[in-house]
């Protein structure tokens, strides 16, 4: 049976050999308005602000811890280093934000119109 998110998300390392898929809504709910927007602004992931949110998110989540005790462990061995990424559901991520924090959901929505 799929497991059910409020707000899903998934992180990989570069060669998808580990991909997790999480609940990224408690993070929604303590972070910073300005984290929200800067994870806006890239488009919910495959950037620095995304690569933060599993970082924050490895602390309670044990799939993700393991994905980076794997990609230290292959990094360790193999002198081709590889990193990982983190993508949120975009639609799912504002429909939160409108519901629960609709300060949060405004400054995401500003940061996108104002990247583009």
């Amino acid at each position: 049976m799929a497991k059910k998110f409020k707000v899903k998300a998934e992180c990989h390392d570069d060669e998808h050999a580990c991909e997790v898929s999480f609940d990224v809504a408690p993070w929604l709910k303590k972070a910073r308005v300005d984290q929200i927007a800067a994870l806006a602004r890239c488009e919910w992931g495959g950037d620095y602000p995304a690569d933060q949110v599993a970082l924050d998110m490895a602390k309670t989540v044990e799939d993700i811890k393991y994905m980076f005790k794997y990609i230290e462990a292959r990094n360790k061995v193999n002198k081709e280093h590889i990193g990982f990424e983190c993508h949120v559901d975009e639609a799912q991520a504002l429909a939160w934000l409108k519901a629960h924090r609709p300060k949060a959901h405004a400054a995401a929505v500003k940061a996108v119109k104002e990247a583009y």
